[in-house]
């Protein structure tokens, strides 16, 4: 059985290079994996744009998504052997990463169980520090970045193909009680996804209403200013569900 460090660096593909606040620039290893890891349990792309990795450090561990990837000049060779008949030292290609802070990836014991679970905390109290570990995350770490933890009350809206297509969701009580903005270019599926969100809200609180609730219309309403007639026939088979649709132009 292979010790925790071993497992540890297994699974590390590089270097903290520098550290500010909004980007951690990453220098990977020679050995890193080209295009596909096979050491986080599953196969997985790496590297790849909006891809996930994390720093370990006291509080957890730092989740960084992969924002800028490319080839630059070292001034120096990053290991021994890389020199011109021993005479100089030539500049060698090295792959970096830049990365995007998004959140801690923290850890508690199951109640039990020797078994671990992953819970994502947005925000980082600990930043890492130059030349500290860069891993990739296993399987299980990779879903628990992605999913939330309470997804009985959360609406799921798709899957991360970039995570083993792990459950990506919403909490419509805090979605819908902000200020939102749903931005793409022309055709990239903006009234789909506003409509697919109205719809599976409205799905959800049917599902959550008490027995003697179950034939009355559900307590939302929603506002859609639709030049365009997007809308006009989208929500035509949930009448019975929302109670009452108006559509005014």
């Amino acid at each position: 059985m292979s010790t925790i460090i071993e497992s540890l660096a297994a699974l590390t593909i590089g270097a903290v290079e520098s550290v500010s606040p909004d980007e951690i620039k990453v220098s990977l290893e020679l050995e890193a994996p080209q295009a596909t890891a096979l050491n986080t349990g599953v196969p997985t792309r790496f590297p790849r744009l909006n891809g996930y990795v994390i720093i370990p450090n006291e509080s957890g561990a730092v989740v960084g998504l992969v924002v800028w990837l490319g080839v630059e000049r070292s001034a120096f060779p990053k290991r021994t052997g890389l020199k011109d008949f021993g005479l100089i030292d030539l500049p060698f290609p090295l792959r970096k990463i830049s990365l995007i802070p998004i959140g801690t990836l923290l850890s508690k014991k199951v109640k039990g169980s020797k078994e671990t679970q992953f819970y994502l905390e947005r925000g980082v109290s600990v930043f890492p520090s130059v030349g500290d570990s860069v891993l990739l995350p296993t399987e299980q770490q990779l879903r628990s970045i992605i999913e939330s933890r309470d997804l009985k009350h959360q609406i799921q809206i798709g899957t991360s193909p970039l995570a083993g297509n792990a459950i990506v969701s919403v909490d419509p009580d805090k979605l819908f009680g902000r200020h939102l903005a749903v931005l793409g270019n022309t055709g990239s599926g903006k009234s789909c996804s506003v409509a697919g969100l109205i719809r599976w809200s409205l799905e959800k609180a049917k599902q959550e209403q008490r027995p003697d609730k179950k034939g009355s219309g559900v307590n939302a309403r929603f506002i859609v200013l639709d030049p365009n007639g997007e809308y006009s026939k989208t929500f035509d088979d949930l009448g019975a569900m929302v109670g009452e649709i108006r559509t005014d132009f």
